[in-house]
């Protein structure tokens, strides 16, 4: 048995490696209006605690592969750069609420599922995921404690975002695109005094908003 104990411990230091080593995001290459994207496949992911349940649990926020270089330069998250683009994930919200504001009718609290939006080094979108509208759902429930198998003697408000039409996300698919398209050129970020592209903040873009008897609150 002795001869095989350096083959098991090498094959065990083997597993802890294999075990310990995330895989790396896959990356693709394409092509998309004229400009040459490289895009690697790793979700952005948060962690919340569910109100009822008392359990954490992961939310996907960004499900897209996210763009990582343009035209193989690199693309810089909005908080790696020196000098901002002169345009925030906020106004570029604001901005497609405005373009859409006649197909949002009903009153709620709405976000759109916008993320990747890039600006490019000459100032312009050149790339974006839209993956619908969500409206916020609010339920009252009996809650659970921790370590306790019967409910509580109270109910707790439970809030869920659920897309809120099909119908709605598909017609402001194109609706995005054209107010994207006729987008200004706005001023890009900058590294070491040059110009580069700059992928906005999500958490900026999803920004929840409200519609009040045909009016949008920001």
């Amino acid at each position: 048995m002795r001869k095989y104990q350096p083959i098991l411990s090498a094959l065990v230091a083997l597993m802890l490696l294999l075990l310990s080593t995330p895989a790396s995001a896959q990356t693709t290459t394409i092509n998309y209006k004229g400009n040459v994207f490289e895009l690697k496949n790793m979700a952005d992911t948060t962690e919340i605690l569910d109100p009822v349940t008392m359990e954490t649990e992961w939310v996907v926020r960004n499900p897209n592969p996210i763009p990582v270089k343009l035209n193989n330069m690199n693309i810089y998250a909005d908080n790696e750069v020196e000098q901002h683009p002169s345009v925030s994930g906020d106004k570029i919200r604001r901005y497609i609420i405005q373009q859409l504001s006649g197909l949002l009718k009903s009153d709620g609290e709405y976000r759109l599922m916008l993320d990747n939006i890039i600006i490019s080094d000459k100032g312009k979108i050149v790339y974006h995921n839209f993956n619908g509208i969500e409206k916020k759902i609010t339920t009252r429930m009996q809650a659970m404690e921790a370590g306790k198998s019967s409910p509580a003697n109270y109910a707790v408000s439970r809030t869920d975002w659920k897309e809120a039409d099909k119908n709605l996300s598909v017609s402001l698919i194109t609706q995005i695109e054209k107010a994207i398209d006729k987008s200004p050129t706005y001023k890009p970020a900058t590294v070491y005094n040059q110009p580069v592209p700059c992928l906005l903040d999500t958490k900026e873009l999803q920004r929840p908003f409200t519609i009040k008897a045909g009016m949008v609150q920001y």
